[in-house]
Order: C-alpha cells, then sequence, then structure tokens
C-alpha cells in the first residue's frame, strides 16, 4: 500500500548527501513531511531517513581507535581508512573515494559497544563518541560506497581557476578527467555510484558536450 511504501523507501531506498549542514536539514524536513503525506503514522515510527550531512573525522583519536577496535588490527586498519577519508570531508563533500572496508564487522562491533552494561566511566565516555559520533561517520562512508540504481543531483558548477589549492589538488589526483570544471567531477563521481545498466539524472552546464577539454571525459561517458 502506498502508507507501507512511505516507510519503506525512507527505510531502505532513498539515500542522500550534502557538504552543506543546513542543506541536509532542509532535505530532512522534506523527505519526512512527504512521508507523512501517505502516511500519518510515520512520526511516531522514530524513522532514521538515509540522509547525511558529510562530516570530517577529526574527533577520531587513538584513544577512540583503540576503543571501538578492541585492539582488534583488522578493525583499527578499518577506521584509520575511514579516518584517512574523511579528513577534510567539508571541503570535498560527495567527491571523496571511500576506500573499501568491512562495513558489516564495523556495525557488528558498534552494535555491541551499544549494548555495553555498565561501562566505567572512561568506556561511558568512549561509547557516546562512538555512538554519536563514529555511527554517523560510517553510516555516511556505507552510503558513499555503495552503487545506487539511480542517481540524480544538482552538481556545483565551478570551474578549476575558482578552486582553491586544496580543492584543485584533490580534483587533479582523483578525477584527472574531468578536473576543468566541478560540475564535470561529479558527472563523473555520479556515474561511478551508479550500477550497470542504472540511470544518472543531472542538471549540468552544456559544456562538456563539446569543450576540448571535457574530451576524456565525453570518451569515458
Amino acid at each position: 500500500t502506498p502508507k507501507d511504501a512511505a516507510v519503506k523507501i525512507i527505510e531502505k531506498n532513498l539515500y542522500g548527501l550534502d557538504i552543506d549542514d543546513r542543506a541536509y536539514q532542509l532535505a530532512y524536513f522534506a523527505v519526512m513531511m512527504k512521508g507523512r503525506q501517505y502516511n500519518r503514522t510515520i512520526f511516531s515510527r522514530r524513522l532514521r531517513p538515509n540522509l547525511f550531512s558529510i562530516q570530517e573525522s577529526t574527533f577520531i583519536t587513538e584513544d577512540l581507535i583503540e576503543f571501538i577496535s578492541g585492539k582488534d588490527k583488522k578493525l583499527e586498519k578499518y577506521i584509520l581508512s575511514l579516518k584517512s577519508d574523511f579528513t577534510d570531508a567539508k571541503e570535498y563533500g560527495s567527491i571523496i573515494n571511500v576506500n573499501p572496508v568491512n562495513f558489516e564487522a564495523l556495525f557488528a562491533r558498534l552494535d555491541d559497544i551499544e549494548k555495553m552494561k555498565d561501562p566505567g566511566a572512561f568506556e561511558l565516555f568512549y561509547k557516546a563518541e562512538a555512538i554519536d559520533k563514529f555511527l554517523p561517520l560510517l553510516k555516511q562512508a556505507a552510503a558513499m560506497a555503495q552503487k545506487y540504481d539511480v542517481v540524480v543531483t544538482n552538481p556545483p558548477y565551478m570551474g578549476s581557476s575558482g578552486m582553491n589549492e586544496k580543492l584543485s589538488k584533490f580534483v587533479k589526483d582523483n578525477y584527472p578527467d574531468s578536473k576543468s570544471d566541478l560540475f564535470a567531477v561529479f558527472i563523473e563521481k555520479c556515474g561511478e555510484m551508479a550500477k550497470r545498466n542504472g540511470y544518472q539524472a543531472m542538471i549540468t552546464q552544456h559544456a562538456w558536450m563539446f569543450l576540448s577539454s571535457h574530451e576524456k571525459l565525453r570518451k569515458k561517458i
């Protein structure tokens, strides 16, 4: 039924990413109100839409890594990988490439941490850090790493001359075929996020269709 479908779409089918916290809040509000249009009980279900305002990993300290990993070397390696990926995440946003990690193992470990009973003062502090900060970062990483049937966005437009030194280097290093404009970078990135034979819909400038600076991108498409 439409009533049940609204819940399932929010829980299972719809994902969103933005670099801006306010844009995330507005999208969250819009999605929940659209769900409420079809299901009047949706607010009482404590749903958490899979929408994310991309956050940085500056809060991940050595002590937090030790606590979350439980001194498991594999988990420690995964956490360090995510810490590296999301350094300066507010600078790069959705064009970050998340390196492969075992998301299932990390989610399972956080589930165990959440169920901890009678933690001491040390454990209580880092339990809060793990659940309130690391878990949302892990969810955003999983959303950025998976493939989608449909990828839709209105990307930012910014020529290479408008990029600061840090963003310019990141784009050149990671997107050499589309580095001349940020909207072209997003065309390439969203193509990577779409499944084979999936759909990609974007509102972009049309320069990529004929300028020589976008020739490699056209061939890739």
